[in-house]
């Protein structure tokens, strides 16, 4: 196949995704500094979104993290590989749930929704939420830079423009440009 094939953003969806992290940056910050989720809790949260999107760039980054949170490198290559079984229940109801929240493009059914949040109430729910918007900023941020790439290389992606995909990468590029580089020297 032609292309490229992974999600990206639209200019629309970008400025509600932007936005909706903008608004929710307060709660952001008092997540980060609760604790309710720890630090390990969330970047297994992150992970199996970014496994959703497939952002090389999230993949990478937040692999380190996880490692350095102390979660094993096994345990991390089955959360990228969507592999949820033979976790504790009290993440596995999240990783679940974060996985069908990517899945669906933030339009989770509303069921799913419900027992999410009625099973770890409303502030650790939220707690969970938060990283899962961050994360998702990240990851289509870092596609839509490389749909740009990948056009470049003669790949567009299908339903992208350049113009789109240009301003994003010039407003990641300082992010996604030095990840390029230490990727590549891990190699």
């Amino acid at each position: 196949m032609n292309g490229y094939h992974k999600r990206f953003y639209t200019p629309k969806a970008f400025l509600k995704d932007f936005w909706d992290v903008v608004i929710h940056l307060p709660d952001f910050r008092r997540t980060s500094h609760s604790r309710r989720v720890s630090r390990a809790f969330a970047e297994k949260i992150m992970l199996v979104i970014t496994a959703v999107n497939d952002c090389r760039y999230c993949s990478f980054g937040h692999t380190r993290m996880a490692l350095r949170s102390g979660i094993h490198e096994s345990e991390i290559q089955k959360l990228l590989g969507l592999e949820l079984d033979g976790l504790p229940l009290e993440q596995a109801v999240a990783l679940a749930f974060a996985q069908h929240y990517a899945e669906t493009a933030r339009r989770p059914d509303p069921q799913v929704e419900k027992h999410f949040y009625e099973y770890y109430g409303p502030q650790v729910s939220q707690d969970i939420m938060n990283w899962m918007r961050m994360i998702l900023l990240g990851n289509l941020s870092g596609n839509t830079a490389d749909a740009f790439l990948s056009r470049l290389n003669g790949r567009p992606a299908h339903g992208s423009s350049f113009w789109n995909e240009l301003v994003l990468f010039l407003l990641f590029a300082p992010v996604i440009l030095p990840l390029l580089g230490i990727m590549r020297l891990s190699r």
